[in-house]
């Protein structure tokens, strides 16, 4: 069972993996293009996996769509936590409306592994997915979190902004990044793996350092505190499905952020964990609902 502290998704040295988000929304209607769809309507911040907090380089899932078809967006929920000037943490922090950092991100797409990974034991070089059917890394210009609103946004929300659509304060900021890949001609089996990659101060495949003119500032570096988006199955998941419900695919190299203690290898990404029972349940549970990366694929 997975264990929901607050919050090693963003680099302060708390122990924990997931930032809870305080609200559930019901998923979107489906479309006759779409594929896949685990997305949340219009959300405010979502609980969220942050790359540099967990020392991670990709985070993923194993997914089924409605049928195999080509490809032409993948849309994926990041969340930002960063601010232009000051800090989330000492409640200072100051944004301009629309102020944006660049940010590389890469989508992965595997085949699955030959055998199911969950009849898999927990040993190195088990649980990791096929060879790669597709690699595209695109810069976004990711949104900063808006600033600290200290009249609404008290208490133990002290710090974060106001959210006048959803009358909530939110910590972070949900904002959807779109992969156009319909020019690629690239038709995905009906189920696969996918991962999200992107580089942080010290992870990633090739890590930004702490020299860089950013790391020494306040604010610190927005990639630093830019997490991936999650959303619950089975709520949100709309079009679609899960192979494995309560099982992720990432690649973290703390043993301890895995299932399985790093037992199957760490710095690897491969699904958590093989033999293990399923433990991204919501809310400290071994059921569901359980925790999925927000996405969603579609065709022409």
């Amino acid at each position: 069972m997975r264990r929901l502290r607050r919050s090693l998704a963003i680099p302060i040295g708390l122990a924990a993996a997931i930032i809870p988000a305080t609200s559930v929304f019901a998923a979107p209607a489906a479309t006759s293009n779409v594929l896949y769809n685990s997305l949340v309507p219009s959300p405010g911040n979502l609980p969220s996996i942050g790359f540099e907090a967990t020392q991670a380089a990709q985070f993923g899932n194993e997914i089924t769509l409605t049928r195999s078809a080509k490809v032409a967006t993948v849309v994926v929920t990041m969340d930002s936590w960063g601010c232009q000037s000051g800090s989330w943490t000492d409640d200072t922090c100051s944004t301009t409306p629309g102020s944006k950092f660049n940010e590389p991100v890469t989508l992965n797409i595997f085949r699955t592994p030959a055998t199911s990974p969950t009849t898999q034991a927990d040993t190195p070089g088990n649980g990791v997915p096929g060879s790669v059917l597709l690699s595209v890394t695109k810069t976004f210009a990711i949104p900063y979190r808006p600033s600290a609103n200290n009249t609404k946004c008290i208490g133990d929300e002290s710090g974060s902004w106001f959210d006048t659509k959803n009358g909530e304060c939110f910590p972070g900021l949900a904002t959807n990044i779109t992969f156009s890949l319909s020019s690629l001609h690239v038709t995905l089996p009906k189920t696969f793996v996918f991962g999200i990659a992107y580089n942080t101060s010290d992870y990633g495949a090739a890590p930004y350092g702490d020299a860089t003119s950013c790391h020494s500032t306040t604010e610190g570096c927005g990639y630093d505190s830019l997490n991936v988006g999650l959303s619950y199955d089975p709520d949100n998941l709309n079009v679609g499905s899960n192979p494995y419900p309560g099982y992720v695919w990432w690649n973290t190299g703390t043993a301890a952020n895995y299932c399985d203690s790093g037992a199957a290898g760490t710095s690897t990404f491969r699904i958590d964990s093989p033999s293990t029972a399923a433990c991204w349940g919501v809310y400290n549970e071994p059921d569901a609902p359980w925790y999925m990366p927000a996405v969603e694929f579609t065709t022409s």
